[in-house]
């Protein structure tokens, strides 16, 4: 192609192609130049790049609500001298065929957090209060650009989350950030802080207040605590529903209603156990029908569930010799998956197998030669 002042090397194919277009009628067009090529915007799909911040608070007694903060130190790292809360780029997976795929944003969110401040985060306690998409050039910066001239699409997000007064933070990266620091909103307003932070920081303390005015935190003594009935079923459904102010009370009553239902559930697990117990029991001694009706409680006792007739053989000699020679139907069966494949053996009299056209036949010698160490079934 030959290259002139309207040919442009592409920002995305890197190829030297046309990077105009005419806009408008014939005889009044206007000439638009671009960063791509009409190719590249023709196929455009912007591929998806994350970055989280999560802001830990505490409410301190004297104090009142404090946010935690470190200063950027790095002098390669962009914002140098800002400051921020932990938090950073989601991973990207590309698999054998080019293809993308994204950890979720909390997956991030606690992973970053451990690994500059070292506190484990809970899932359930993390909440995301803003976020915002921006087409961008640039691969991990949410700079606005215009769709066309877009590579990527750059999605911020902010997570609070309260600090549980137990870990201690720590400055796991020194060479990125500073130690970690508690500031109130009227020290923050004075700081510098990333952009993602700095235009958010209004929201963000408005947010964290609403967890503080949730509970409406009263004094009571044993006595009135213990005259506190647990919540009803229907209660409860109501109660959830509930947008105003929880009351001290309110709390008892569900921590109440939750150690009953705790109780139930404890209850109804082990009914579950015992039935689960006896079904592997059935299931797992339904070979048993080989045998005499007299002989059957005899190898069960001597043989575990699911045996193999080398088992039997080698722990229930006299049982096994009443019918080694007797003739069976029986089917071969294999579970799992390629790397633990379950071999199984379901050998059953001739006139209790139902699928016979399925069903081979033998002798309990032959099967014992051919499948020592099949499970029966």
């Amino acid at each position: 192609m030959e290259i002139d002042e309207r040919t442009r090397q592409c920002s995305r194919c890197r190829q030297y192609r046309p990077t105009f277009e005419y806009k408008g009628l014939t005889e009044t067009y206007e000439m638009t130049f671009y960063n791509n090529c009409a190719y590249c915007r023709r196929n455009n799909q912007l591929r998806d790049r994350q970055l989280v911040q999560v802001v830990i608070f505490r409410k301190d007694s004297e104090k009142g609500i404090q946010i935690m903060l470190s200063q950027r130190i790095h002098p390669n790292k962009p914002y140098l001298g800002m400051m921020q809360g932990t938090g950073g780029k989601v991973d990207v997976y590309t698999d054998n065929y080019g293809n993308e795929s994204l950890e979720t944003e909390e997956d991030a969110a606690m992973r970053d957090t451990l690994e500059e401040s070292g506190l484990i985060l809970e899932e359930e306690k993390l909440q995301k209060i803003w976020s915002k998409t921006v087409p961008s050039q640039l691969e991990w910066t949410a700079r606005r650009c215009e769709v066309q001239d877009a590579t990527y699409n750059i999605t911020l997000s902010i997570f609070i989350y309260p600090w549980d007064w137990i870990q201690e933070p720590i400055a796991m990266e020194p060479d990125k950030s500073s130690d970690w620091t508690w500031h109130t909103f009227q020290e923050v307003i004075f700081m510098n802080l990333i952009p993602m932070l700095q235009k958010n920081q209004d929201f963000i303390f408005q947010e964290i207040g609403k967890y503080f005015n949730y509970c409406k935190i009263e004094s009571l003594d044993k006595q009135e605590e213990n005259d506190i009935s647990p919540l009803t079923e229907k209660e409860f459904n109501t109660f959830k529903k509930k947008t105003e102010k929880v009351t001290t009370k309110e709390i008892i009553a569900n921590e109440k209603y939750k150690k009953g239902i705790t109780l139930e559930i404890n209850r109804l697990r082990e009914r579950l156990t015992r039935i689960n117990k006896y079904l592997n029991n059935y299931y797992g001694r339904k070979y048993l029908q080989i045998f005499d009706f007299r002989n059957r409680n005899k190898v069960s006792e001597k043989v575990n569930c699911l045996p193999t007739l080398e088992e039997i053989g080698h722990n229930a000699p006299t049982e096994y010799s009443k019918i080694q020679n007797n003739v069976y139907r029986y089917t071969v069966h294999e579970t799992g998956d390629k790397k633990n494949i379950l071999h199984q053996l379901k050998i059953r009299t001739i006139k209790d197998y139902l699928n016979i056209d399925q069903a081979y036949v033998a002798t309990i010698d032959q099967l014992a030669l051919y499948y020592p160490n099949y499970q029966l079934i």
